[in-house]
């Protein structure tokens, strides 16, 4: 993802994220925004690297940028942990870093079976490419002495 769409997604997810606490929402009632939003960041933080095929621009606008979104990114990541802490205490900072990390490994363990599932696919048919090139030769091979 790049970073101009990922700071596009956590601006989203922030905005629902601060309205919630502002109608007195629990984090646990947003873990998909908080979710969206700790992924964007992730993605800004990393955005970089990923967008630098994408050439639009110099180097320097590409550099001023990444600079600015991911200033954008650390501003809202401190006011949403002065805004938790102030109104739950350092506890529902750590609740959130505790989201984040069950998020992480959602996502890796999603992705762990995803790519299982894919390897399957392709040695099931594998398998049954296998069987059906084995029947063919075996059918020629009888009609051709026989």
């Amino acid at each position: 993802m790049d970073p101009v769409t990922a700071i596009g997604i956590a601006t989203t997810a922030y905005t629902a994220i601060k309205k919630g606490f502002a109608a007195g929402r629990e984090v646990e009632q947003m873990a998909g925004d908080l979710g969206r939003w700790m992924n964007a960041l992730g993605a800004i933080k990393e955005g970089h690297k990923k967008a630098k095929g994408r050439r639009i621009g110099t180097v320097e606008e590409e550099a001023l940028e990444t600079f600015a979104i991911q200033k954008k990114a650390e501003q809202m990541e401190n006011e949403l942990r002065n805004f938790i802490i102030g109104n739950y205490g350092m506890n529902g900072w750590q609740e959130i870093l505790r989201i984040q990390a069950r998020l992480r490994k959602e996502r890796q363990i999603e992705e762990q079976r995803k790519q299982e599932q894919i390897e399957e696919m392709i040695m099931l048919g594998l398998g049954i490419a296998i069987v059906l090139t084995v029947t063919v030769f075996l059918v020629w091979f009888w009609t051709a002495i026989g």
